[in-house]
């Protein structure tokens, strides 16, 4: 090979090498740690006195109740914390999760219990907390997937509402919490009635029956429009200054309600 060709050769060499190294990576998600709760109303009837004490991001849940949230927060290049509040999913069970990264882009949370073990007791709500290492970009919006596989390979896992990790290095994002499961830990707890919770009146805060309305304690509102036979306790408001806090409740047509994404 003549001399001009092998220098040309080799510069050619050089820059795929500088482009491979160089270059942007495909993002990668690495589960570095995973931690679930107990099922919260068995906690309740074990009278455990603090629910909550796995949650990395959320260490203070004082104005959540009735909600289902997600937390997060960049610790430092590559690193996101997550957590899963409020939670829906089958009893008895113990959970595994991992993180990964989809083609899209989009951060994909797997929670499974792979021993298949599921204790007959309707519905439970969890906590589930996260530590990942990967490569997000950074100050933009993240889809995020959450699946929850009760059983793999024997039952189709749920897919939660989709939802999005924000561009701020940390911040919260809640929706009503599943009604039947808050429904059962509010008769547990004793809950029933209070800002948050089922209405009084309804399914197992009543005589086990669906209702549309029931009743709250002082100063709190009935209110059904999340969805049919759901009457949730909402708290009135003029401003968002009136709600519980301001990064998870919004006040919308005189009523806090959470805090659109």
């Amino acid at each position: 090979m003549p001399a001009d060709y092998r220098s040309r050769f080799a510069i050619a060499l050089a820059a795929l090498a500088l482009s491979t190294c160089g270059g942007d990576s495909p993002p990668t998600a690495q589960t570095k740690s995973f931690v679930s709760s107990a099922c919260k109303k068995e906690q309740v009837a074990q009278s455990t006195t603090s629910l909550s004490p796995i949650l990395q991001v959320l260490t203070d849940t004082t104005g959540l109740d009735g909600l289902s949230c997600v937390a997060w927060q960049r610790a430092g290049a590559g690193q996101l914390k997550l957590d899963l509040y409020n939670y829906e999913n089958a009893c008895g069970t113990t959970w595994s999760g991992t993180g990964s990264v989809l083609p899209d882009g989009s951060l994909q949370l797997v929670i499974a219990n792979p021993s298949c073990t599921i204790a007959n007791c309707a519905k439970c709500l969890y906590d589930w907390s996260f530590d990942l290492d990967v490569n997000l970009a950074t100050a933009v919006a993240t889809p995020l997937d959450v699946q929850v596989g009760a059983c793999p390979g024997q039952q189709a896992p749920t897919s939660y509402p989709a939802t999005t990790i924000g561009p701020a290095d940390g911040g919260v994002h809640c929706t009503f919490a599943d009604y039947g499961a808050l429904n059962e830990q509010a008769a547990m707890a004793g809950t029933c009635g209070k800002a948050g919770w089922p209405c009084v009146g309804s399914l197992f805060c009543g005589t086990g029956s669906f209702a549309s309305t029931g009743t709250c304690d002082p100063g709190l509102v009935c209110d059904s429009s999340s969805g049919q036979n759901e009457p949730r306790c909402l708290v009135p408001c003029t401003t968002v200054a009136d709600c519980p806090r301001a990064d998870a409740w919004a006040c919308l047509s005189g009523l806090c309600r959470p805090a659109p994404s």
